[in-house]
């Protein structure tokens, strides 16, 4: 070992190895026993190393048939030369241990457990973990991810805080935090100025509203405070809020000078901490204004969630973003104090918002420890562990004094001070509750349910959203985990806030508390790295998946995946011959293409709000020679213009017979009575009846009739106005009925059946009992028959129609 060696010890001299060997030698069984014992955790590979005390992990793997793989500087004698052990028994299990490392002191560790951030001893030299993240095939698993303490220091948790909307999972990742600012950003500095402003009129509005339902008189004549302070508020705030709901695009807002400013936060401040009073109201707005305050105070709510528990003294903790244990914490409520600390420190801070009405338990304040677990960053998957402990303050709860023993509840700095007279009986004297104490109090007062309800989920969205908004500063490392303890705030409605992240967490016995979990943690963290990843029916103890990132396979393509292949098309396909104009329905429809292209000439002749092209598996099974023609055409259509294919003629009709359909439907109205057709039809029924039974069924109301001829009569080659019926059609030399051309007594039916029923059936205003009787009686099935009769004749008339004029314009 170099000088620069930070160890002064580098293992077993030679002389401290012959006497290990000899006294385990005069033990022949003994020592092939222990020989044994090294060479099989070698071939299952269970050898583990351990840079600091932590005996929790060593006797968990101790347990499992681990061998300890001991660092240069505390393999030697030193505690048998120093008298450590009482007896000789003691001695022989020490030098037991000290050659089962020798005896693995050239293997490398399957498992590697340290507590700082340096270079450890492995075997005779100093390997750092870039070493074994370089290593090939490396499945070494240590308790380290690599990572730029992205939400471990303060400054890193201040930023993934505010980037973590980003990142926002409904039920499963959304952090509450409060508002935190970095003080080596020119750019957040100016952001917290701002923030403070806006919260000095948030908090003066609450002042205003808590006073004045508290019946407190602060709008008095001996008052020396002008209300033109409380309105400077109110315009503050709903400036804030044009600003956040981007209505300042559209009005301008006023810009309010720094000397406007520094009066009113003058103001403020004599207002809150010398508790001066408004004058009084003179013209009686001040109903009107506290109107105002609460409704602004609500909408400002939907932006800053933290309004709600951040209180009335615009108070701010002042942080050093390098330093840990509550050191070198301060507060202060004055914007001229915490820029002066800023501008005079020399290191790096963070401004954070002090959550001024927190959840007190007997008038003091607390905090929740909560461990978390990551084993993997790539996918992400993190464990929770169910169990917890409580930190109180030593002092009773008060805004008047920032000392830290109030407002500090690290056991750190609690631990110097005793705690205060008067502390309520319940209160632990060691400053320490566990989560099932905790529970049985929230039990005590009501609030059991709340733990499972709101506490608890609340800690778990926080961890999860913390952690997905920095999984992009992790590097993908094999065998590599981390314990992290987090540190939670409650509110008044038992919300849980997220103040700080900690890697490297204290496991120490510190009280009665932590010598209970922390041992409990360390020990299910060896069932879950290491039982769990061998056996995935192996019991994880208290921890518990709480997020197991889903990943998505993407299919590696080779060089000769990525040719496309393809078909070439037959001569017959090109046309290179003249074009002969000839009528639509002159040709022949064998092919996909040619129905493709007819549809097309068709479209453009009907309203496209109407028209509903047919499917791609209608169009093949309309153009099939061996499917079967829709029920719907009608077989007795005459037309004087014969074609050469009758699928054409089906096709057509199909399409305008489903046009009526839609048109039938779209019209129907909600109120109207629906006709129901017998399941058998009368033998009088012709067979053009029988061929359109679907489109009477579907027919809701007779009162649509005159709706449904003007609707199908619409084409596009006639007026785009609204005209009657008889304006629509241009007759053409074909129309010739009983009555001259153009005869629309083939309706006549159909208006006899529209008179007759309108005269006996109200169907707006009939129930659904009236129309149940009706239909039941004899003179309606009758009418029914009627109608389906003439309806059909209808619909015939109208194919027929429609055939022909598409004739004379195609």
């Amino acid at each position: 070992m170099g000088s620069t060696s930070p160890y002064k010890a580098v293992g077993l001299s030679n002389k401290e190895k012959a006497y290990v060997i000899c006294s385990c030698q005069s033990r022949s069984s003994r020592y092939a026993e222990l020989k044994r014992v090294a060479l099989q955790a070698i071939e299952e590979n269970k050898i583990f190393s351990i840079n600091g005390n932590c005996s929790a992990i060593r006797k968990a793997l101790l347990e499992r048939g681990w061998i300890e793989k001991m660092p240069p500087n505390r393999m030697n004698l030193s505690k048998i030369r120093n008298g450590t052990f009482r007896n000789k028994t003691e001695i022989h299990e020490e030098l037991e241990r000290i050659l089962l490392s020798n005896f693995v002191e050239k293997c490398q560790p399957d498992f590697i457990w340290y507590v700082k951030d340096e270079p450890f001893g492995v075997g005779a030299t100093l390997i750092d973990m870039t070493d074994l993240d370089t290593a090939k095939e490396c499945n070494t698993i240590i308790n380290k991810i690599k990572s730029d303490a992205m939400w471990t220091s303060k400054q890193g948790l201040c930023s993934s805080i505010n980037r973590n909307y980003w990142f926002y999972i409904e039920d499963v990742a959304e952090v509450n935090g409060p508002r935190t600012y970095n003080s080596y950003d020119a750019g957040e500095i100016e952001g917290f100025v701002k923030d403070y402003k806006i919260t000095a009129c948030t908090s003066l509005l609450k002042w205003a509203l808590s006073m004045a339902s508290n019946e407190r008189p602060v709008f008095v004549k001996s008052g020396k405070i002008s209300i033109k302070v409380l309105v400077f508020a109110l315009n503050r705030c709903k400036e804030y809020l044009f600003r956040k709901q981007h209505k300042d695009i559209d009005h301008s807002l006023s810009t309010t000078s720094s000397a406007h400013w520094n009066a009113f936060l003058k103001k403020y401040y004599r207002i809150i901490a010398k508790q001066d009073v408004f004058q009084e109201d003179k013209n009686n707005k001040l109903p009107l204004y506290l109107s105002y305050a609460k409704c602004l105070l609500r909408e400002i709510h939907k932006y800053r969630p933290q309004l709600s528990c951040e209180g009335c003294h615009n108070i701010w903790i002042i942080k050093p973003a390098h330093c840990s244990r509550g050191r070198g914490i301060r507060m202060a409520s004055k914007l001229g104090v915490i820029t002066d600390i800023l501008n005079k420190a020399n290191s790096k801070y963070v401004i954070q918002k002090y959550i001024e009405e927190p959840l007190l338990v007997h008038e003091t304040k607390f905090d929740i420890r909560q461990y978390y677990l990551v084993t993997s960053t790539f996918p992400l998957v993190i464990w929770m562990y169910k169990d917890c402990y409580l930190k109180f303050s030593s002092q009773k709860y008060s805004l008047k004094n920032y000392h830290e023993a109030i407002h500090l509840t690290n056991y750190a700095v609690q631990r110097n001070y005793k705690n205060c007279e008067g502390r309520h009986a319940e209160l632990p004297q060691n400053n320490m509750w566990d989560s099932e104490m905790y529970k049985h109090y929230l039990k005590k007062i009501g609030k059991r349910k709340l733990w499972d309800r709101v506490i608890y989920p609340g800690m778990k969205k926080s961890i999860v959203g913390i952690m997905l908004s920095c999984q992009d500063s992790l590097t993908t490392s094999k065998n590599r985990f981390e314990l992290y303890g987090c540190d939670f705030i409650l509110d008044k409605d038992y919300k849980p806030w997220l103040i700080e992240i900690n890697s490297c967490p204290d496991m120490r016995n510190s009280t009665p508390i932590t010598a209970k979990i922390c041992p409990a943690v360390l020990a299910d963290i060896i069932k879950v790295v290491v039982d769990y990843a061998r056996d995935s029916q192996a019991s994880t103890g208290k921890f518990e998946c709480v997020y197991r990132q889903s990943v998505m396979h993407i299919p590696r393509y080779g060089v000769s995946d990525m040719f496309v292949r393809g078909y070439s098309l037959p001569l017959d396909y090109f046309y290179r011959g003249n074009i002969e104009v000839k009528e639509s329905y002159d040709a022949v429809i064998e092919k996909e293409r040619d129905i493709t292209a007819m549809l097309r000439k068709l479209k453009g002749f009907y309203d496209p709000d109407i028209f509903v092209p047919l499917d791609d598996d209608d169009v093949i099974s309309a153009s099939s020679p061996n499917s079967k023609k829709d029920d719907t055409i009608n077989d007795n259509t005459n037309c004087d213009h014969n074609t050469g294919s009758e699928n054409e003629l089906a096709l057509a009709a199909t399409v305008i017979t489903e046009q009526l359909d839609e048109i039938v439907d779209r019209n129907t109205s909600d109120n109207s009575f629906t006709l129901k057709l017998d399941k058998k039809m009368d033998a009088n029924t012709t067979h053009s009846s029988k061929k359109h039974k679907h489109m009477v069924k579907r027919m809701q109301s007779v009162t649509d009739i005159k709706t449904l001829l003007e609707s199908t009569c619409t084409s596009r080659f006639a007026s785009c106005e609204t005209v009657s019926i008889k304006q629509k059609f241009n007759f053409s030399e074909l129309d010739d009925g009983p009555q001259g051309k153009g005869s629309f007594e083939q309706f006549d039916p159909i208006k006899k059946m529209y008179e007759k029923l309108t005269t006996t059936i109200d169907f707006k205003k009939a129930q659904h009992s009236k129309a149940k009787q009706l239909g039941n009686n004899n003179d309606l099935k009758e009418t029914r028959n009627e109608l389906m009769d003439a309806t059909s004749k209808m619909i015939s008339f109208i194919n027929q129609k429609e055939k022909e004029y598409l004739r004379q314009f195609l």
